[in-house]
């Protein structure tokens, strides 16, 4: 493995931990700030903290080398079961980021994600 993609790999580890570990963790601490997120059909409080959990799982997952890939292929799922959520704020009839640029710079974020988790795991699988 060449330099360039050990940084890729140390840089996408981070990212993904620091988000995982630090969302979960938000999720934990302060779960009703997260319910407006949560569509009404579900049980707002119930789903956060296990979010939460399954985040902070994700992310130490990613830490550890041996299991690396999948945490990035588990980030990058994760990601993508959330973006139906931030997509249905641009139609819902109270937008929790109400003015429209701010949800779709959400939505960008989400997608950088997706492919942030899906090239951990192929940088990963190359060395492997």
């Amino acid at each position: 493995m060449t330099g360039r993609q050990n940084m890729v790999e140390l840089g996408l580890t981070a990212v993904v931990a620091f988000v995982m570990i630090g969302g979960g963790v938000a999720h934990l601490a302060a779960p009703q700030g997260f319910a407006p997120l949560v569509p009404n059909f579900l049980p707002a409080i119930p789903v956060i903290l296990v979010a939460g959990v399954v985040q902070i799982v994700i992310g130490l997952v990613a830490l550890w080398p041996r299991t690396r890939k999948w945490g990035g292929l588990a980030f990058a799922a994760l990601c993508l079961g959330y973006l139906p959520l931030h997509l249905w704020d641009f139609f819902r009839p109270d937008p929790v980021f109400a003015p429209p640029v701010a949800a779709t710079i959400r939505v960008l974020v989400q997608l950088l994600f997706i492919a942030a988790g899906v090239r951990l795991s192929r940088v990963l699988r190359v060395r492997t």
